[in-house]
């Protein structure tokens, strides 16, 4: 076959293909060098956490984490922290969003413009203000008070990402189930938020991630032992002794294991929810 006819019937000559191939090969090469430059400091925290340390017993680092702080009880915080974060920002993020798409009010355009606006204003400019009016109520100290925080913080994208997604579905569900005598609270609950579970998805593995790896917050508003988070508590490692990084890395490996089992399990419902809340 010559290059004319190849042209000619679509076909890619040889040259072209060797250029594709090379292109292909360089592409893999830089992604693969990526990845390995993204897994070397899990992989260090692997390594060092396992490996005994000088005239020491394999796994002594973890023997002594959960000898020093109270991994347990700290565990149990984050989850309920993250949790009720969560759960809280999925719920309001999802009604909210079918609110703004699919039943407009007077003033919603403008109030989803607030919405916008709110995510360009950093958290850490609020915080001292927020800090004193949760004191105020009794929010320092207990668990609600993260909560509401993470939650907060949370919102505004969640509700975008919502929005997006609800207005990408024909409004013709909403209209033909009307017809048929269903409320637009069964609309909601039976047909809508089950066609959501993608980005409900989303909303809830992004509100997670946030809130359990937060120290910030968590440290101050949590300020007694028994309410620590686990980032706290491995923060709080730095403190044991002067030479407590192993001890403070094994800590971190231990924190990072359920943000990672979530970010695994939950990863295709990430990139479809995230494309179709934000690419429509």
């Amino acid at each position: 076959m010559t290059l004319e006819t190849a042209a000619k019937d679509g076909v890619p000559a040889r040259g072209e293909t060797m250029a594709l191939g090379r292109g292909t090969r360089i592409a893999f090469l830089i992604v693969l060098i990526a990845a390995l430059a993204s897994l070397y400091p899990f992989g260090s925290l692997i390594v060092t956490s396992i490996l005994p340390p000088l005239n020491g017993q394999p796994l002594e680092l973890w023997q002594r984490l959960f000898s020093q702080i109270p991994v347990g009880t700290f565990m149990l915080n984050s989850a309920i922290v993250a949790g009720g974060a969560m759960v809280l920002v999925s719920i309001v993020s999802c009604m909210a969003g079918y609110g703004f798409s699919k039943l407009p009010f007077p003033g919603s355009a403008q109030l989803f413009a607030v919405l916008v606006a709110a995510l360009s204003v950093p958290q850490a400019t609020t915080i001292i203000s927020n800090y004193f009016n949760f004191a105020a109520v009794g929010g320092v100290g207990a668990y609600w008070g993260p909560i509401l925080m993470y939650a907060a913080g949370s919102t505004p994208f969640s509700v975008i990402l919502m929005t997006n997604f609800f207005k990408a579905l024909p409004d013709e569900l909403v209209e033909s189930a009307v017809i048929d005598g269903a409320s637009y609270r069964q609309v909601f609950l039976m047909i809508m938020a089950p066609l959501a579970a993608p980005a409900v998805t989303t909303v809830a593995v992004l509100c997670f991630l946030g809130s359990w790896n937060d120290l910030l917050v968590a440290m101050l508003w949590l300020p007694d032992t028994g309410l620590r988070t686990i980032s706290v508590g491995v923060a709080t490692l730095a403190g044991v002794r002067a030479n407590s990084i192993d001890l403070i890395l094994t800590g971190s490996l231990f924190s990072a294991i359920p943000p990672i089992l979530a970010f695994i399990i939950f990863q295709r419902y990430l990139v479809s929810g995230i494309v179709s809340g934000i690419g429509k």
